[in-house]
């Protein structure tokens, strides 16, 4: 058993509530979950965790093991940094978060290239888009679509990204384009459900000469449909049922793959930018520099077309 990582599972299923959600968290099976922390409790000779079908509680020994062990994962965590930074050489583990959007279209096609770059560096990456405790879970990167909300981090841009109106070289064919944004009131649009409070998220628009010079304006066109799942709302694009305004990231593939025509092009707006977000004490870490240079490039090279 290695213990160090045993006591990183023990902590995930304290924070995250339960075994199957520790499991979720970390990438790995709700079984394996289960048999760290057994490991760890054989091996400390006490029950961490009260059990039943329907709740979880600490023990006393429980909660005292959670606050030391969180404390040595964390040292553990600086002394790896500090060692990497002596060494010069990236190295270790790196656990890294994005958007599927994110991941999908720009920086899991490009991992073959720093995979070979960097051999000693051992790469986890999970996909979501929710708000997350980097330290309870252990990330080290994260990425995120919009101005950073904790000023606690450490937070780079990486991407400036516009919105962008498309739709199908099908669809175009049959129904013809909108010429400004209040013409698309008589088109079939495309809308994106925020998750949580179902709201449709309004369109943007840059505004044209003698209409407010650099200024955007929303302008929500009624819905054909609607989605809160970006990748299902442009497939649906693709396969011609509508207008849609997404995110450059987005449609990136599908516009050079033909699948997507763009729309509207003299009014597109400036979207959020890209962040990576970082611990203020990983801001030295080797592994953490070259990674976050690696996304930058990746994305400069995949934005030169546009």
């Amino acid at each position: 058993m290695d213990r160090l990582e045993a006591m990183h599972v023990f902590c995930s299923v304290v924070e995250a509530g339960g075994f199957s959600k520790a499991a979720q968290r970390l990438g790995i099976s709700t079984s394996s979950v289960t048999n760290q922390v057994a490991a760890l409790e054989k091996h400390f000779g006490i029950r961490l965790l009260q059990r039943t079908t329907r709740s979880m509680s600490l023990t006393a020994e429980g909660r005292q093991c959670h606050v030391q062990a969180r404390q040595l994962l964390a040292d553990m965590a600086v002394l790896e940094s500090s060692l990497e930074q002596a060494a010069g050489k990236p190295s270790g583990s790196l656990r890294v978060d994005m958007p599927s959007s994110i991941s999908r279209n720009l920086v899991a096609p490009a991992l073959p290239c720093f995979i070979a770059a960097y051999p000693d560096i051992s790469l986890r990456l999970t996909v979501s888009d929710r708000l997350v405790d980097m330290v309870e879970e252990g990330i080290d990167v994260m990425l995120r679509i919009g101005e950073p909300q904790d000023s606690s981090l450490v937070a780079r841009s990486l991407l400036k990204m516009d919105y962008l109106c498309c739709a199908s070289p099908a669809f175009v064919a049959r129904h013809g384009l909108p010429r400004t944004p209040q013409e698309l009131d008589q088109f079939a649009c495309l809308h994106f459900l925020y998750p949580k409070s179902r709201q449709v998220r309004p369109w943007l628009f840059q505004a044209g000469e003698g209409e407010g010079g650099d200024a955007a304006y929303a302008h929500t066109p009624p819905a054909a449909l609607a989605f809160d799942h970006i990748e299902s709302m442009i497939a649906a694009a693709q396969a011609g049922c509508g207008i849609v305004q997404a995110l450059s990231v987005s449609v990136l593939q599908p516009l050079r793959e033909g699948s997507l025509v763009p729309v509207l092009q003299p009014f597109r707006t400036r979207g959020p930018d890209l962040w990576a977000l970082f611990h203020p004490r990983q801001l030295r870490a080797a592994k953490v520099q070259v990674f976050v240079e690696f996304l930058a490039q990746i994305f400069r090279e995949g934005f030169n077309e546009n």
